[in-house]
């Protein structure tokens, strides 16, 4: 199905939004050039780490187009960074009122132009967003390329896999300095967001070029969801490697199937010993039963989570606080609920609530509370909320933050056990 605004058209499927970019989309036309992706899939495997944009020229050949443009999300998710095989190309354009930014942050393809009508393809990891590939025909008939889907996917794919031997990607996403603390912190992060059919988890860092000891991570298993979000005392390279050593030790518990508990008391430890008394890390450590949709944690001295429940502020879940990691002391309480379908959990530093406006007002709990509110009536996305939220924290302060702040968002769209 294609809706037409003006020169606009928003390429769907089933007359339903497109979430994934290409992953759905229905394609009609004849094949004209059979085995091409085969042979794409050959070129891509042969292709040097630092030049995967060298395929893009194939790409057009498969895919009938004259042109191809590459532009990468930066690490705020907030500019479209054109790059080509040599670097960056022109300034970074904004995401936000842009009309290759609302191919970004809609998951839709946007048909744009006569002259020449350029295509504009989100592409992402799974759900998490890479950036936008922009095609320009010389004519158009209205009608998708057949190859889209596996031509897309190959390139994601070789830019995804490539990138684990070269630096191409990491300077893509820079555009502006990024400081040796948040270079530390972003290799340490997994993917932003992620989703399966049970739940949805987006995560985002501010300042995100200068972040410092607030990290997160996370990983989907078979039968459980785990994840921990983590704010360690002080700023900079001191307060990174805090984190990235409980951080470590957390996934290295939670691989060797250790329990909430166990987690907790080997983080603790491991701060403790590394880094001495004077030194700790607040935190939060949970799992979600994929099955029931039950959510097991541990408050590790830190703020509180809220819970948006039927489109309302349902408050926030409470545990008994054991002592921030690093500081010693037993578990106090592995706190439970259960969720129910649709619910929203934001987990979050205080760099959030704490944040100060000019006139040094305080971003506050009720305006955090009402965004979310606000986001889940509306059927804002996951990733979409967060991102919108790290923008409104950041222009409530002017652009400036004193101290980090970050989110981890998760949506249960599972049943309840």
């Amino acid at each position: 199905m294609q809706r037409t605004r003006g020169l606009v058209q928003l390429v769907t499927k089933d007359g339903r939004d497109d979430r994934l970019g290409t992953g759905g989309c229905r394609l009609e036309v004849n094949d004209p050039f059979p085995g091409g992706v085969a042979e794409l899939i050959k070129v891509a495997l042969d292709t040097p780490p630092a030049d995967v944009l060298g395929l893009l020229g194939p790409m057009c050949q498969l895919l009938g187009a004259r042109s191809a443009r590459f532009y990468v999300a930066d690490y705020a998710l907030r500019r479209l960074q054109q790059i080509d095989r040599s670097g960056h190309v022109g300034p970074p354009e904004l995401i936000e009122g842009m009309f290759i930014g609302r191919a970004f942050t809609s998951g839709e393809i946007l048909v744009a132009g006569t002259d020449p009508t350029v295509v504009s393809i989100p592409l992402a990891e799974g759900t998490s967003r890479i950036g936008v590939l922009q095609l320009d025909y010389d004519t158009w008939d209205g009608v998708l390329p057949t190859l889209l889907d596996p031509v897309v996917a190959t390139f994601v794919w070789a830019w995804i896999i490539k990138n684990r031997y070269s630096d191409t990607s990491a300077r893509a996403r820079r555009t502006e300095r990024l400081s040796a603390a948040a270079e530390v912190q972003w290799d340490l992060l997994p993917p932003l967001s992620c989703s399966v059919d049970e739940l949805a988890i987006s995560g985002i860092l501010e300042p995100a070029y200068d972040i410092g000891g607030d990290s997160f991570d996370y990983a989907f298993n078979r039968t459980r969801f785990d994840f921990t979000i983590v704010d360690a005392i002080g700023r900079g390279l001191s307060a990174v490697l805090m984190s990235a050593a409980a951080i470590n030790s957390l996934r290295n518990s939670r691989r060797a199937g250790l329990g909430l508990a166990a987690a907790y008391e080997q983080a603790d430890l491991s701060i403790s010993t590394q880094f001495g008394d004077s030194y700790y890390v607040t935190g939060v450590i949970g799992t979600v039963d994929l099955g029931t949709g039950r959510l097991s944690w541990i408050n590790a001295g830190h703020v509180l989570p809220m819970l948006v429940r039927n489109g309302t502020y349902a408050g926030t879940l409470t545990c008994k606080p054991s002592m921030p990691l690093g500081t010693g002391g037993p578990v106090v309480e592995v706190a439970e609920e259960p969720l129910q379908r649709g619910d929203r959990v934001l987990f979050y530093t205080d760099g959030i609530t704490e944040s100060r406006a000019l006139d040094r007002s305080f971003f506050g709990d009720e305006r955090l509370a009402d965004f979310l509110v606000r986001a889940a009536l509306e059927h804002v996305p996951v990733n979409e909320t967060v991102r919108h939220l790290s923008d409104n924290v950041i222009h409530f302060n002017d652009g400036r933050l004193d101290d980090d702040a970050t989110m981890l968002l998760i949506e249960w769209r599972g049943t309840s056990g």
